[in-house]
C-alpha cells in the first residue's frame, strides 16, 4: 500500500529545510493533502499536521523561488 503521508511529508520537509530543489511544488502538496484526506488515505491527525506545516510555509513565503 502506498504511503501518502510520507510522499507529502517529503515535499513539505524540503521546503522547511530550504532545499534549493523541490521534487514537487508546495501547491501540489496542499492539493495532495486535500485529496488524501477526502479519500481517507491519511488520518485526521496527519491531515491537520501537514495542513499546519503547509500554512506556515505559505505564511513565511518559503515557497517563493
Amino acid at each position: 500500500m502506498k504511503d501518502y503521508y510520507s510522499e507529502i511529508n517529503k515535499v513539505v520537509t524540503e521546503y522547511e529545510n530550504h532545499k534549493s530543489y523541490h521534487t514537487r511544488n508546495i501547491e501540489w502538496a496542499a492539493d495532495r493533502v486535500t485529496w488524501a484526506w477526502k479519500w481517507k488515505k491519511i488520518t485526521k491527525e496527519q491531515m491537520e499536521e501537514l495542513a499546519d506545516r503547509i500554512a506556515a510555509i505559505f505564511d513565511e513565503n518559503l515557497f517563493v523561488d
